[in-house]
């Protein structure tokens, strides 16, 4: 029951996000508050790791909009802070190298097809849900088949 309210979560983020170019904060808190009786990292998982998970991809994305103005907008980082504590650091991780095939490769339609130049921005929020709706269903075999190809795992 709680996947299928993060993913109509996911779902009205990505269509907010599509329509305004923004994520409302009570999106994120939500998925925070949901965070505290994750399924993913189970009832008693340490504070630690939650934080772990908070950081993990929200940081890196937080110093790259401050290097690149507009790189990130903060809903975008509020999201990713709040699935990072619902869903570990592995799988925001999976989910974020998702988000950035998919917009990648959407910015490149964009300007292959001369619709957007290299300075034009475009809604990253659904591609964010998708990682994260791919990263929530399959996440945990994409993981062990791309471990598993490391000796000794």
């Amino acid at each position: 029951m709680v996947v299928i309210i993060f993913f109509v979560l996911l779902l009205a983020v990505a269509w907010m996000d599509q329509k305004t170019m923004m994520i409302p904060d009570y999106f994120p808190a939500v998925i925070f508050l949901m965070s505290v009786r994750s399924p993913f990292l189970g009832k008693g998982a340490p504070l630690g790791m939650k934080v772990v998970g908070v950081l993990s991809v929200s940081l890196p994305m937080l110093i790259l909009a401050l290097i690149i103005p507009g790189a990130f907008g903060g809903g975008d980082i509020k999201l990713m802070a709040a699935c990072g504590a619902f869903l570990g650091w592995e799988r925001t991780i999976l989910a974020m190298f998702f988000a950035i095939l998919g917009g990648g490769g959407w910015g490149l339609w964009l300007l292959v097809r001369k619709q957007a130049g290299p300075k034009d921005h475009f809604p990253f929020g659904p591609f964010l849900c998708m990682g994260l709706m791919i990263s929530t269903l399959w996440g945990e075999n994409i993981l062990r088949w791309y471990l598993s190809g490391f000796p000794g795992k």
